[in-house]
């Protein structure tokens, strides 16, 4: 199993679309081993999705994403972590560490939490299993 994370040079990309690579991790219940890194110049979201299924992605940290890429996302399985922002050195311990990612690793205007409304994603006062309290 994988995890993803959606990369702009040394960073969370901001915007999932505009990603310009995917780093590629496999996964276990105790360790996180980077395998390797993909290119993805302008690339459809539908294009984007395919390239994480066909790496076994189950787990995306990507920035922001819009609603209509983020159900195609999970539709195809793959469990996403939006609204997140950072190096990626700080994403990554985070994410290691189990406890949810910290305020200074979450997008402005998204540290309340993260919450669907009629089938629009945003960033509110609902809560998101990420984000520490």
């Amino acid at each position: 199993m994988a995890l993803a994370l959606a990369v702009y040079e040394n960073r969370i990309a901001s915007l999932f679309e505009s990603s310009n690579r995917f780093i590629f991790f496999d996964q276990t219940p105790y360790t996180l081993a980077q395998s390797y890194s993909v290119n993805i110049p302008n690339q459809s979201p539908t294009e984007l999705i395919k390239l994480l299924k066909a790496n076994n992605c189950r787990t995306l940290i990507c920035g922001a994403i819009s609603g209509s890429t983020f159900i195609m996302v999970q539709n195809e399985g793959i469990e996403v972590i939006p609204w997140i922002t950072g190096e990626l050195e700080n994403v990554i311990a985070a994410y290691q560490n189990g406890n949810g990612f910290s305020p200074h690793l979450i997008m402005p205007g998204c540290r309340k939490g993260f919450h669907r409304r009629q089938h629009r994603f945003r960033c509110g006062s609902g809560k998101w299993r990420g984000m520490n309290k």
